[in-house]
């Protein structure tokens, strides 16, 4: 019997991807101490008219494994959950705006992490407090930023939170929880901008002793049919010439011998 044996090449699902960071790094730091608070668990922003009392924090997030190219990146949003501020840590929760900015320098807690090791750079995005921001995740788009650690352009420090002012009343005192807390540590959320374009799938038709292999046009840039006489191969380009119609790349052939077809990409 003759027989014909037909490989399908891989799909891929044509969903969007997003990629979800945990921070390798965070803490906050309290200007009266110059040193980070007491409260491990969180990371309090507060402000206070000459800083002597202030708390800005550090979030950085280790993006080096991160497979989609910068070119590719749709979306990259910080993401906190917002806790109840500790008394003991200026009061109860006082709204305001949290400037996110990018950290300008390495940083790290060992032997210990100073204010002035907190180098702010440009404004990354605006986290707006309010009453009713507690206990309840807030999030702000820091795609550009992202953008360039991924691209290399700028190097990756991580984030500053800082009050956007220092002396606007009532004086902003709002805290997140830090990797500590471990159902509820900062996520750095990465989107890809476009879902990748599934691998073409070839498949047959048989009419009398005519066959015809058929595959997607789009999508198959860089695919080309291949044919062995055993699955081991080896496999070599198939001499014939694909014809486009409405979309489809077909290629007809007599029935004969048996063989086996593939679509491949290097």
């Amino acid at each position: 019997m003759k027989a014909i044996l037909l490989l399908f090449a891989s799909a891929v699902l044509a969903v969007a991807e997003t990629v979800t960071f945990t921070p390798s790094l965070d803490s906050d730091v309290y200007a009266y101490f110059d040193a980070p608070s007491f409260t491990p668990d969180s990371l309090n922003v507060g402000a206070h008219p000459t800083q002597a009392h202030s708390h800005h924090s550090l979030v950085q997030f280790n993006i080096s494994t991160l497979a989609i190219p910068a070119a590719e990146i749709g979306t990259a949003k910080l993401r906190l959950f917002s806790l109840i501020p500790n008394s003991s840590n200026g009061g109860g929760l006082r709204g305001g705006n949290v400037s996110v900015h990018r950290q300008g320098q390495a940083w790290s807690l060992s032997p210990t992490l100073r204010w002035n090791h907190i180098k702010p750079q440009e404004l990354a995005g605006t986290i707006t407090m309010t009453a009713a921001s507690t206990e309840v995740w807030v999030e702000v788009d820091v795609t550009t930023l992202v953008k360039q650690w991924a691209a290399g352009t700028v190097p990756n420090y991580g984030f500053v939170l800082k009050p956007e002012s220092e002396t606007l009343e009532p004086l902003l005192n709002v805290e997140f929880a830090s990797m500590e807390l471990t159902s509820f540590k900062p996520q750095l959320v990465i989107t890809r901008s476009t879902a990748p374009v599934p691998n073409p799938v070839l498949s047959i038709a048989k009419q009398g002793n005519q066959i015809t292999l058929a595959w997607p046009v789009t999508g198959s840039t860089g695919w080309t049919l291949q044919e062995a006489d055993n699955l081991s191969g080896p496999w070599t380009a198939s001499t014939a010439t694909p014809a486009s119609s409405a979309g489809v790349w077909q290629v007809s052939a007599t029935a004969g011998s048996r063989k086996f077809f593939r679509l491949y990409k290097p």
